[in-house]
């Protein structure tokens, strides 16, 4: 008899029997095991050996429907291309099948189904000629008993990974929720997303008031996203998520690099990296980003897989950032990222007792623009206020954390350097003229604007013996610089 369907052939009673026990048998196998691995070996070793067949395979569908082999016991059929043609008419046609093979003997499959679903199928095959096929009604019951308990396992296996997901964002939580301190938070937070994602550098980067520049906290050691803890929107790649509001996705920077900070990225050790955005009541708060020492380190993947906890942890994020806000408000220039004049004389007065407490030194230096009002008069006072933001960013990019610059008021600008002698405040102070008179202004706008500045320097207790007089010399030798310059 050439090869098959033989749906319409009688099993003997002693086949009948064989199934029916086989049936039996997997109940235990259906209330023990719970992993689909453990699962489908166990029911298909089972099945085998109570129909006493030679030997079976067990096959799964993944998303594209493509039949994948999942288990095996004893011999494969000789014939793969066979047990794969069968495996597949019978998930087409939604029930079992049996084929006598031309080497001998007979090859069944049935689906593994569930609710109308099909999660694959189970084929038994036995090459032993005067064997007789199990009953295709009982071999479909077996094909419906596997494919529910296939389907709990999955469902357990699903509601475990909820649960863990959901343990996760609870420890995220918990740990945003600790502090109210970015510099805080952000080590913790990313201590929790090194479970889930590899990575060499975290950052979160929140949007000023204004909406034109990021304010970064980064991990590890407080580390930035390449040009300090501050980035322009406009230019930058977090500036450009928040923008756009989508994620970016950067492979290699040595053969792509599109943003300001790119090539200091790749200076710093960083091949590739992720930028996702962060959304909160229907806005674009920030960004989260994951930084690699390696090429490739992220794909698609990883956007599936972290943008849904970006957005999970958002809210938060901005809870700790509002509350944060509203603290640096009291010491904040509203028109600049750097420090007011109120906060100026605070940490001026502490500074210098810390001074005469362990007889260091501290140095001030005045900062002065020249050539400003004309551009404030000719372009008015909100790309004036645009001027002083960019000098902002110079200045916050130039010093150390440890140092303190201000807005002192109108266009003139302080650094309080603590255990600064003159001569490295001099040196400072020669790097900070380069840098603004080397930046063009309002290139966004196309105005491309250029300005100098005066510098004064004076030390304490060198040059002066108290706070007042500290400013006042420096102050002079600011308005000195600027006779001289002229």
């Amino acid at each position: 008899m050439s090869p098959r369907d033989r749906a319409h052939v009688a099993p003997s009673s002693e086949a009948q029997d064989r199934t029916i026990r086989a049936l039996m048998s997997l109940v235990d196998d259906l209330t023990v095991e719970i992993e689909e691995e453990g699962l489908l070996a166990s029911t298909l070793e089972h099945v085998v050996r109570t129909l006493g067949v030679t030997g079976g395979l067990t096959l799964t569908t993944d998303d594209e429907h493509v039949l994948r082999p999942a288990a095996q016991f004893r011999a494969p059929s000789s014939d793969m291309a066979a047990t794969m043609e069968l495996a597949r008419a019978s998930l087409d046609r939604g029930r079992p099948l049996v084929k006598e093979l031309e080497q001998g003997g007979w090859l069944a499959a049935a689906p593994l189904m569930t609710k109308q679903r099909q999660l694959g199928v189970l084929t038994i095959h036995d090459a032993d000629d005067e064997s007789m096929a199990p009953d295709l009604e009982l071999l479909e019951a077996v094909g419906k008993q596997i494919g529910t308990g296939l389907d709990n396992a999955r469902l357990y296996a699903a509601l475990r990974a909820s649960t863990s997901r959901l343990e996760f964002l609870n420890r995220i939580s918990a740990a945003l929720t600790a502090s109210m301190d970015l510099k805080t938070v952000v080590p913790a937070f990313a201590k929790e997303i090194a479970a889930l994602q590899s990575f060499d550098r975290l950052a979160c980067g929140f949007v000023n008031e204004s909406g034109d520049y990021i304010e970064i906290t980064g991990y590890p050691d407080e580390s930035t996203w390449g040009l300090g803890s501050v980035l322009p929107v406009v230019g930058s790649g977090p500036g450009s998520v928040v923008l756009n509001n989508k994620p970016i996705l950067q492979r290699d920077l040595l053969h792509d690099h599109r943003f300001i900070e790119d090539m200091r990225l790749l200076e710093e050790g960083i091949r590739s990296y992720v930028i996702l955005p962060l959304n909160s009541r229907g806005r674009g708060i920030g960004v989260l980003a994951l930084g690699s020492k390696s090429t490739e380190a992220y794909d698609d993947a990883t956007l599936a897989h972290v943008q849904p906890l970006a957005d999970s942890v958002a809210l938060a994020f901005e809870n700790v950032r509002l509350f944060q806000k509203t603290r640096e408000m009291s010491i904040t220039d509203e028109v600049t990222p750097l420090y007011n004049f109120r906060f100026f004389h605070q940490i001026l007065d502490r500074e210098l007792k810390l001074v005469d407490r362990y007889r260091s030194t501290l140095s001030l230096i005045f900062v002065d623009l020249d050539r400003f009002k004309p551009i404030n008069d000719q372009f008015g006072h909100l790309r004036g206020s645009r001027v002083l933001r960019e000098v902002g960013f110079l200045l916050r990019a130039a010093v150390r954390e440890t140092d303190y610059p201000a807005r002192y008021g109108g266009d003139e600008f302080v650094v309080i350097l603590p255990q600064t002698d003159a001569d490295a405040a001099i040196a400072l102070g020669d790097k900070l003229r380069q840098m603004i008179e080397g930046h063009t202004f309002l290139q966004e706008e196309g105005i491309n604007a250029r300005i100098g500045c005066s510098l004064g320097v004076a030390t304490y207790p060198l040059d002066a013996r108290s706070k007042e007089a500290l400013i006042r010399l420096a102050d002079e030798r600011m308005y000195k610089d600027k006779d001289n310059r002229r």
